[in-house]
């Protein structure tokens, strides 16, 4: 063996290109000795189960029941346990996926054995991150599972995923918030949530360990929440923030000092709540000047006057127009839409002045009367769009055309998802070259996935041919199935396939499409 295999960041950078088959890596362990102990360390680096530790155990040892539950056939030797606590040993990450492809799954009773013969800081003294429900699921015992995740606190900690369940009584949940800040110092990511509003709340909000980057909290009632919310401003490394808002929430509150709230560092903003109206008061009350991506989700119907608002307060919360790259508003509560006004272009527009924007989704909120003015101006304001949605369950007022759709599409070449309703029941009218002829927009080749909306369609805007023409990696094309329209639209997706189909086996008569479509324009 070449002495240059002897280097242990040698080795390790050539395992680095096969950690993404696992099968590789089996067999880089088993090649030799030299490579054993880092592939068995990426092997076991990241888990979603306790379920491959145990079956490290000889067979003998265990065996499964009924539902695939595995429980301990013999006690097996300290020699035989040793086997799990050095593969233990190895992992960094216990992340919970939901995942149950991997039975049997060990009983209550063999978790709390390996506990009890190994405390948790002994079992996995590598372990940085903690997603508490990869435990949890084989504990039904409260008592014990809250007990169990205070032995997981430690300085080592970096990542911590714990949902709090409402029976929780008051006391514990203060002792957990404690142990977490004085315990667990070293955390930069935390998430603690509950299904529902705690039913016995504790008096007072945890402390938050200083090096968070990432927190995630909620629903807390109303009184933790006006704690909480004014201590996250000394988080001096926050970059990230969800908040789950309850339905009693209220940011009326007085920052410390009289000063207003600001998050100086916060990049990304997750806020769900009930009511559309309490996400946006806690933008009208909360500075974020690097702001980059903001989601929201509300789960109560709203209208135009509440989209108004949360758009309008961006401009008091961004400050600037510098840095917002993202914005996401989705509707949850699957309601109907009748009853709901129209969301019109100037709605919107004060979105125009944010020019870094690449993402922007607005799902399930009413019903849009869009126009081309606006379509043309989110061309020019935002040239490095990626993705754009309009989406409605129901059909709105159509004024944007064909022309403008594909001028939108074509001139913003970054641009990956469009969702869009539109009037394509005419040929649109073409651009002209600076010598006064006509010409077809420019190709664009980064559109990937198109969703028409409640387009109205027919034959003679050529649709199908425009998009065979001006978007060559088109994959995927969708439409809303609604009574009105569904036809056409059905068809359109029959016609444009076949064109894919000629342009694969036919590309010398692809190349003369360009001109008929020049042809065509009346």
């Amino acid at each position: 063996m070449h002495n240059a295999i002897k280097v242990n960041d040698i080795v390790y950078y050539i395992l680095q290109h096969v950690k993404s088959s696992k099968s590789d890596l089996r067999n880089m362990a088993m090649t030799c000795s030299t490579f054993s102990n880092l592939a068995l360390d990426m092997l076991w680096s990241q888990q979603d189960s306790l379920t491959p530790l145990f079956k490290c155990l000889p067979r003998d040892t265990w065996k499964a029941w009924w539902g695939n539950t595995m429980d301990l056939s013999r006690e097996p030797l300290p020699t035989e346990w040793e086997r799990v606590r050095i593969n233990a040993a190895r992992i960094r990450e216990l992340i919970f996926t939901g995942n149950t492809r991997d039975p049997p799954r060990p009983s209550r009773q063999v978790v709390q054995r390996l506990f009890e013969l190994f405390p948790p800081a002994v079992l996995f003294p590598k372990l940085r991150t903690l997603h508490f429900n990869t435990l949890s699921q084989y504990l039904r015992d409260f008592d014990s599972e809250l007990s169990l995740l205070h032995q997981f606190l430690s300085p080592r900690l970096e990542c911590l995923v714990y949902k709090i369940e409402s029976r929780i009584p008051e006391r514990e949940v203060e002792q957990l918030f404690d142990a977490i800040f004085t315990q667990a110092p070293g955390l930069q990511q935390l998430s603690l949530h509950s299904s529902h509003k705690l039913l016995a709340c504790p008096s007072k909000a945890p402390k938050l360990p200083k090096k968070l980057n990432v927190l995630s909290i909620g629903p807390l009632r109303m009184g933790l929440m006006k704690q909480i919310i004014p201590d996250i401003q000394h988080l001096r490394s926050l970059q990230s923030l969800t908040l789950a808002l309850g339905k009693s929430f209220d940011m009326v509150f007085q920052p410390s000092g009289g000063m207003p709230l600001e998050l100086s560092t916060l990049k990304h903003l997750h806020l769900t709540g009930t009511r559309l109206e309490h996400c946006t008061s806690f933008l009208h009350n909360v500075a974020m000047p690097q702001l980059s991506a903001l989601k929201i989700w509300h789960y109560t119907a709203t209208g135009p006057a509440e989209i108004t608002a949360v758009i309008k307060s961006l401009s008091t919360s961004c400050k600037t127009f510098a840095f917002l790259e993202n914005i996401t508003v989705t509707d949850r509560s699957g309601h109907r839409f009748e009853e709901l006004g129209t969301l019109h272009s100037y709605i919107f527009r004060p979105l125009l002045r944010f020019r870094r924007l690449s993402t922007v989704q607005f799902s399930g909120i009413g019903k849009y009367c869009l126009d081309d003015v606006f379509i043309e101006d989110a061309a020019v304001a935002w040239p490095d769009l990626r993705t754009l949605t309009f989406a409605s369950d129901e059909p709105g007022e159509n004024q944007v055309t064909l022309t403008s759709m594909l001028s939108l599409a074509t001139r913003c070449k970054s641009l990956h998802d469009l969702h869009l309703t539109f009037d394509a029941t005419h040929f649109p009218t073409l651009p002209r070259a600076p010598d006064g002829n006509l010409e077809l927009w420019t190709t664009q080749t980064t559109l990937c996935k198109l969703h028409v909306g409640h387009s109205k369609v027919s034959e003679a805007s050529r649709l199908h041919l425009f998009l065979a023409v001006l978007f060559p990696n088109l994959a995927d094309l969708k439409h809303c199935y609604c009574l009105d329209g569904v036809a056409a639209c059905i068809q359109l997706e029959k016609t444009w396939s076949k064109l894919l189909i000629e342009r694969e086996n036919s590309p010398d008569e692809a190349a003369s499409w360009p001109n008929t479509l020049l042809q065509l324009q009346p």
